[in-house]
């Protein structure tokens, strides 16, 4: 089975009822995406229908790690 964090196969996060906020969470993974390098994930804001929090931190620390 393929590591849904890793690589092409990510689909996305699961929308919690109480996540992060998306678009923090978009314009940070954006950012590592172009390269730029936006120093330590800042705290993001809790938000309703908002990103799982495990799975952000989980994807953050991988990609931060490559």
């Amino acid at each position: 089975m393929a590591d849904e964090f890793q690589g092409f196969d990510f689909q996305g996060f699961d929308l919690v009822r109480r996540g992060y906020d998306r678009r923090q969470v978009d314009e940070y993974l954006a950012l590592l995406d172009r390269g730029t390098d936006p120093g330590e994930p800042p705290a993001f804001d809790v938000a309703r229908r908002g990103y799982d929090r495990t799975q952000v931190d989980t994807r953050i620390a991988r990609l931060r790690a490559r």
